[in-house]
């Protein structure tokens, strides 16, 4: 078992990254419910909202992971 001991700058750092995933996932879920509104009307609409949506959240997931990843890489080296 293994475990990465923070600084309380690296805790609120890592917590605030934690908060703007969750305001992301927040727009994404939004989203997601507006599409699944749409889709049970299905027509071109439909298809400029996914669009819409599926484009932004690759790129915004894409940030997300490289920003973690360049967080935690340092912590774990620490170890």
């Amino acid at each position: 078992m293994s475990s990465v001991i923070a600084n309380d700058s690296e805790a609120e750092e890592f917590l605030n990254l934690l908060s703007a995933i969750c305001s992301r996932q927040r727009k994404v879920s939004a989203a997601l419910d507006e599409l699944v509104l749409l889709l049970q009307m299905p027509s071109e609409d439909v298809l400029r909202v996914l669009r819409g949506l599926l484009i932004p959240l690759d790129q915004e997931m894409g940030q997300v992971n490289l920003a973690i990843a360049q967080r935690m890489l340092p912590l774990a080296v620490k170890e």
